[in-house]
């Protein structure tokens, strides 16, 4: 199953930011242009860890006085922003929002204070947004980048499975394996690579199944994946299709697919743990 707690992961309940004043430039500026709440999805990376993702998310900005905003980032994974006095500036055909300050990071009453920066880029008539928050000294800079919108499924889909694979030839059952790895990444929006960790089946022949370019569809943490295998495992082709779901971090994914010249299918189904 998928990690998605990145608060357990840095043992944080909430993060309060508070954002110094800016110097940029913010002449004829309307703040009122960037006010109001967006609703969308969040990414979050590190040295340690890639596309940990949270959705149905909301960001808020309200004007304070006539040239800085106050942002509140309140995140189901994440924990809680609160941006003060940043700075509101022209760019193109939108706006974008500039601050830095600290953020206070921890458990109970027992805080720590780390550097902390924002920016986020607001595009015309308020039709796109994103916001990066960044936290340079917690697990080697982490950066939580919210953007308006609904999540791709890719993101949703994407993960490091565990779990056991199941074999058959023909529809006959022939063993399986306990403890496997299934890895999904992301591609597009809408595509994704599989991969199966190296397995045996039919007596002595091991396998690797890398599946590149698969569709994927979905929303809610809901999702279908379906595409063809064509690809080399060792010396020998090996095509097929591939299909299956993620539902709610849990992966169950059919492998068909034949070695080389062999006649027959070979079925191998992956559920996670």
């Amino acid at each position: 199953m998928r990690t998605r707690d990145f608060l357990a992961a840095v043992a944080c309940a909430a993060m309060m930011t508070a954002c110094n004043e800016n110097t940029t430039d913010n002449t004829g500026v309307n703040v009122n242009d960037v006010t109001g709440e967006y609703a969308g999805y969040s990414v979050a990376n590190s040295q340690f860890f890639t596309d940990m993702v949270s959705d149905k998310e909301t960001v808020n900005v309200e004007a304070e006085g006539d040239e800085s905003v106050k942002v509140t980032y309140v995140s189901g994974m994440f924990g809680e922003f609160t941006l003060s006095g940043c700075t509101v500036a022209k760019d193109g055909n939108g706006m974008k929002i500039t601050g830095e300050g600290v953020t206070l990071m921890g458990m109970g009453e027992e805080k720590s204070e780390y550097a902390a920066t924002i920016e986020a880029a607001i595009g015309a008539n308020k039709a796109t947004a994103e916001f990066a928050f960044t936290v340079p000294d917690v697990m080697g800079g982490t950066t939580i980048r919210f953007v308006q919108g609904t999540m791709p499924a890719a993101l949703g889909a994407a993960g490091d499975y565990e779990g056991s694979l199941t074999l058959s030839v023909s529809g006959s059952e022939m063993g399986g394996v306990d403890t496997i790895g299934c890895h999904i990444t992301r591609v597009s929006d809408e595509t994704v690579n599989i991969a199966l960790d190296e397995f045996e089946a039919m007596g002595s022949m091991m396998f690797t199944l890398n599946c590149e370019n698969i569709g994927v569809s979905g929303t809610d943490w809901s999702y279908t994946l379906s595409g063809e295998i064509d690809t080399m495992s060792g010396e020998t082709e090996v095509t097929g299709t591939v299909s299956g779901t993620v539902t709610d971090g849990k992966a169950e994914i059919t492998f068909t697919f034949r070695p080389g010249a062999m006649p027959m299918d070979v079925t191998a189904v992956f559920k996670s743990f």
